[in-house]
């Protein structure tokens, strides 16, 4: 069920990070559901042919949907044909968007955060004005049920699926339904034990440790406290040093002499593994990684957890700009250096590693040529005598591994110079 309200918010907060496109498409689908009571079947060419639109722009609309969990899609396949099944749902509440770290950031990517700030406060609340004692009457004061009575039994015994306003979920790699059913098992915490704020926190510090849903419950057991007051029950510190420690165990000891050292910048298959692994592995681990598997020091974790907390920023972005870093600082991480390189991503709302890694080459690109023409205004006489003088320098592994970059980005893009997928 969509009230008047929830258009609203659709045009007003959701559409900034959607698109047009998709918020007309959810309001055709809606529209459909009511038209299916007549003809039940419409074929995507029908719809289509509707909004005036080509099939990329309605799957591009239609996975933006997906992801903002207003619209599930669900395919049958018969011997000939296919059926797409639409499933709505209706937008959050203004204070459930906002109170949704995903949504509300995805927003200040998409438009700014002076833009954001102005569309929270449309729906912000008027300071509660004290109006004496409350004197308001109590429903069993009224009705003065009597809950063994039939007419009460019945009503819990109702199983049919009755018509409301569901609100979908965003899919996140932290599947919360693992997590509380380890919990479940465990203790008698259950989800209506944690606010909102808790839960993101948790799964934040288990993204960025690279620890699992389970081990995750176990470590939560261990540092809740049922006394505190609902929002202060977990110890988010000691909750962040356990999974540090947690995945400490999986780093080898120091002392301990590595068989052979990795090698990721020579050759197609090293390189495009190497962004893979940006892509699956948490900041910690691609830094253990890179330190041939020993464990990172608090001083970097502490970066690592700054990169995420301050920035937003994705792991697989995290661990471009590590990768960058030690290679352009002699294996030193800078916090100053990352987070001014955090801060240019998140203006180009940099989301993948690809994305990181081309942007860092592009500026890099552009700083080089600046350097180069600065150079020549400057000494022409001794830049043509050292060309006629000294011989042409051989290609170092860098300009190998630069020229490496350049090919593995015209393949991510679909094709190389030869216009060869």
């Amino acid at each position: 069920m969509i009230a008047d309200y929830d258009r609203d918010t659709l045009v007003n907060l959701y559409q900034s990070m959607i698109g047009f496109e998709a918020v007309a498409i959810y309001m055709t689908l809606w529209s459909e559901a009511n038209n299916e009571r007549i003809s039940p079947i419409c074929t995507h060419e029908q719809l289509f042919l509707r909004m005036r639109i080509p099939p990329s722009v309605f799957i591009e609309g239609r996975k933006h949907l997906e992801a903002v969990g207003l619209l599930k899609t669900f395919v049958s396949s018969e011997s000939d044909y296919s059926i797409y099944h639409y499933e709505l749902y209706a937008p959050k509440s203004p204070r459930g968007f906002f109170d949704d770290a995903l949504l509300y950031g995805t927003m200040i990517k998409s438009i700014g955060e002076s833009n954001a700030n102005r569309l929270k406060n449309i729906y912000i609340v008027d300071k509660v004005q004290d109006y004496g004692e409350e004197i308001t009457a109590k429903y069993c004061d009224v009705f003065q049920p009597e809950f063994n009575d039939q007419a009460f039994i019945e009503a819990t015994q109702c199983d049919c699926k009755i018509k409301g306003r569901n609100s979908g979920k965003i899919n996140s790699q932290f599947n919360y339904e693992i997590f509380f059913t380890e919990l479940a098992g465990i203790s008698q915490i259950t989800s209506t034990s944690l606010k909102k704020e808790e839960m993101k926190e948790i799964e934040r510090l288990a993204m960025l440790n690279g620890v699992n849903e389970e081990m995750s419950a176990r470590l939560v057991n261990q540092v809740y406290v049922a006394s505190n007051v609902k929002g202060q029950r977990v110890n988010l510190a000691t909750l962040n040093k356990l999974m540090q420690d947690i995945s400490d165990s999986r780093f080898r000891p120091f002392d301990e002499t590595p068989t052979a050292k990795p090698n990721l910048t020579k050759g197609k298959t090293d390189l495009a593994r190497k962004i893979n692994l940006m892509e699956v592995k948490s900041p910690k681990e691609y830094l253990a990684y890179l330190q041939n598997g020993t464990k990172p020091a608090s001083a970097d974790m502490r970066i690592l957890d700054s990169l995420s907390t301050d920035y937003h920023l994705p792991n697989a972005v995290i661990n471009a700009i590590v990768d960058y870093v030690l290679i352009k600082t002699d294996n030193v991480l800078s916090r100053a250096y990352c987070e001014k390189i955090a801060a240019s991503l998140v203006r180009e709302n940099c989301q993948t590693a690809v994305d990181a890694m081309n942007y860092l080459k592009k500026i890099e690109r552009r700083v080089r040529n600046k350097i180069n023409r600065k150079s020549k205004i400057a000494t022409p006489e001794v830049e043509e005598a050292e060309t006629i003088t000294k011989p042409k320098p051989k290609a170092t592994s860098n300009d190998n591994w630069e020229a490496e970059w350049e090919r593995i980005l015209d393949e991510l893009k679909g094709g190389n110079k030869d216009g060869k997928a």
